[in-house]
């Protein structure tokens, strides 16, 4: 999404050519009974909110990333914390969907979630607020209109509305350069494309992977007319008064890449 926020969810030759992009890449630290809020220490030096449980706390609408099956989350990043808590000793658990825009502020708080995920890029502003592990995947944001729109280049969309989920930056990219355009934001990646459908709004503004997932999957009535090369890179934020279990997560992930399991997670999800 995002600044943030398959969102989520990411057409065979476009795929292929935005996989070159998901290097989907690897990668670190305070004292060994460094706490985040009143999290419980392990012996690895991190404090984790329950006891053998890495919570995670996402919005589960970012397809291909975070998405519900029923009741179960499933998609590349909810394979990812399954897998690194797996390399850590652990388990992985969700909590219930979150708000996009709360989940930096949640984990800087602490206290009810160890980490925050759901395509949320490196950003300065982000920074300040969390640390994050090593990238996690590389995307570009995209534009979506209705195919019958008649719009086929960004320059359209001079003076009409733009939808965009709140805090992410495919809104922020849209406010910041389309000129004269009205962005709008929303809770929820599902009512951005309602909001198209309905003609609410004239335009998407969404990372690229979580686009062709939506058109391809439930929107087959929508078509993305531009990939925008941002070159963001998505990694899993962690409260910065828990730096060991950044540390922890960074040598799972590079763990997991090095025996093929996160080539499998990307082949499954992002392919």
């Amino acid at each position: 999404m995002k600044m943030k926020k398959w969102a989520v969810l990411v057409a065979a030759g476009a795929l292929v050519a935005s996989l070159a992009l998901f290097g989907c890449s690897s990668g670190g630290g305070q004292d060994s009974d460094a706490k985040s809020g009143d999290g419980n220490a392990t012996d690895a030096g991190y404090t984790l909110v329950n006891d053998g449980k890495l919570t995670v706390a996402a919005s589960l609408d970012f397809p291909p990333f975070e998405n519900l099956n029923g009741n179960a989350p499933e998609g590349f990043e909810v394979d990812l914390m399954g897998l690194l808590a797996e390399e850590m000793g652990i388990e992985s658990n969700y909590l219930p969907s979150t708000k996009f825009d709360t989940i930096v502020p949640l984990i800087q708080t602490g206290g009810k979630a160890d980490v925050g995920v759901s395509g949320i890029t490196i950003t300065d502003e982000r920074l300040e607020q969390v640390d994050f592990t090593d990238p996690v995947c590389d995307v570009n944001q995209s534009i979506t209109v209705l195919k019958d729109s008649g719009i086929t280049d960004v320059a359209q969309l001079e003076g009409k509305k733009i939808g965009g989920q709140s805090g992410t930056t495919g809104f922020q990219w849209a406010a910041e350069n389309v000129k004269g355009a009205e962005v709008i934001a929303f809770d929820e990646m599902t009512a951005v494309f309602a909001a198209l459908q309905s003609g609410q709004i004239d335009a998407i503004a969404v990372d690229w992977p979580v686009a062709n997932y939506y058109v391809k999957n439930a929107y087959t009535d929508c078509q993305i007319i531009k990939e925008i090369p941002t070159g963001e890179q998505y990694a899993i934020a962690v409260s910065k008064e828990n730096p060991e279990l950044t540390k922890a997560l960074n040598t799972a992930l590079k763990a997991i890449k090095d025996n093929g399991k996160y080539d499998e997670a990307v082949a499954k999800w992002l392919s």
